[in-house]
């Protein structure tokens, strides 16, 4: 017969143990939990933030960019408006040089006589657009010098000068002009004759300049030959 020692509170504590163990285990892993939870929330809070700076960053980058790509390209459309208007100012100016200067040549050869052409002289000469991108208004005048009272008579003749593809091309008036039935043009005055009309460029001819030949129909009279570069004025 084995005696067994009677411990009447040894079974209740020793459960009460194991319990204080698993709790005390259980809150000690339930607050490292707790712990690491809010390092990774605190670690992911401050990535997040850094994420945030970093396209705000990228925002106002770009927001620069944007600004000056938009200043560059008005910068680059207000340079072309000024180039297309300094351009514009420009023909203008050589325009208004061009007919003072016929101004001065009219009234000079009206006053003065030319020694050795009968005191014949080209006044004035002329293109400017007449509508049609490809259509333009011709004037010439012919004039003699105020010293001289004799009726002039020759002959004048138009010459439009250029290229097509390259290659150089020379067009008589009467090619372009309807109301020009011939390579010469009749002059007949006492003191200035007006010659003017409308020619129309065929497609793809680049013009460039004029050629006026005027002579008389006397066999040692005027024999006058000028060059002009197509400048045309803006009506």
């Amino acid at each position: 017969m084995k005696v067994v020692p009677h411990r009447p509170f040894f079974g209740p504590l020793s459960i009460m143990g194991v319990a204080l163990l698993v709790l005390s285990t259980s809150a000690g892993a339930y607050f490292a939990g707790q712990h690491q939870l809010r390092k990774t929330l605190d670690q992911t809070s401050r990535e997040h933030e850094k994420v945030l700076v970093e396209l705000e960053k990228v925002r106002s980058e770009n927001e620069s960019l944007r600004i000056r790509a938009a200043t560059a390209e008005q910068s680059v459309t207000i340079g072309e408006q000024a180039s297309e208007s300094v351009r514009g100012e420009l023909v203008e100016k050589e325009n208004q040089i061009a007919e003072l200067k016929q101004e001065i040549s009219f009234y000079r050869g009206i006053m003065a006589p030319s020694e050795g052409s009968e005191g014949v002289s080209i006044g004035r000469f002329s293109i400017s657009e007449a509508g049609d991108s490809r259509r333009y208004q011709y004037k010439l005048l012919v004039q003699q010098s105020s010293a001289r009272h004799d009726v002039v008579t020759g002959a004048a003749r138009f010459t439009i000068f250029g290229q097509v593809d390259g290659e150089v091309r020379r067009y008589a008036l009467a090619d372009l002009s309807e109301q020009v039935d011939s390579e010469s043009i009749p002059l007949r005055f006492k003191y200035f004759q007006n010659i003017e009309g409308e020619l129309q460029l065929p497609e793809g001819f680049e013009p460039e300049g004029v050629e006026l030949s005027l002579k008389s129909s006397k066999r040692k009279g005027f024999n006058i030959d000028q060059r002009y570069g197509w400048l045309v004025q803006k009506t």
